[in-house]
C-alpha cells in the first residue's frame, strides 16, 4: 500500500484509498459503504505499465461477491472504474498508469 520501496524498478501496483464517503437515504444510513480507491501500476516502460493496469482492471472492474474472509470479509455490490490517468516520474524513472476504482459493498 501507498509507496513501493526505493530502489524498485519492476512493474508493481501500488493502491491505496482516496476517499470513503457513507450512503444515505432520507431514513438515514443505507447500511452500504462506498470507498474509492486508487490503483496505480508503475514499470519501467508505458506499455508495460497500461498492461499491469489492464489486469488489474479485467480482475475487478465490476465485480459482485465477497471479498475477504472472517472479520474482514465484505460483500461488495460493485466495483467500477470511475478515472484513468498515465504518467512519468523523472525522480523514479517508472511509467505510472492510474486508475481509480469505486467499491460499494456492505460490511458481513
Amino acid at each position: 500500500p501507498i509507496k513501493i520501496p526505493q530502489g524498485v524498478k519492476v512493474a508493481s501496483i501500488v493502491y491505496f484509498r482516496v476517499s470513503g464517503p457513507g450512503d444515505y437515504s432520507m431514513d438515514g444510513p443505507s447500511g452500504l459503504a462506498r470507498h474509492r480507491l486508487q490503483l496505480d501500476s508503475w514499470a519501467p516502460t508505458a506499455d508495460a505499465a497500461t498492461a499491469l493496469a489492464n489486469l488489474v482492471k479485467d480482475r475487478i472492474d465490476g465485480y459482485s461477491g465477497v471479498m475477504g474472509s472472517g472479520g474482514a470479509a465484505v460483500n461488495v455490490q460493485g466495483v467500477f472504474q470511475t478515472d484513468l490517468r498515465e504518467d512519468y516520474d523523472d525522480d523514479v524513472e517508472l511509467h505510472r498508469c492510474g486508475r481509480d476504482f469505486m467499491f460499494a459493498y456492505e460490511e458481513i
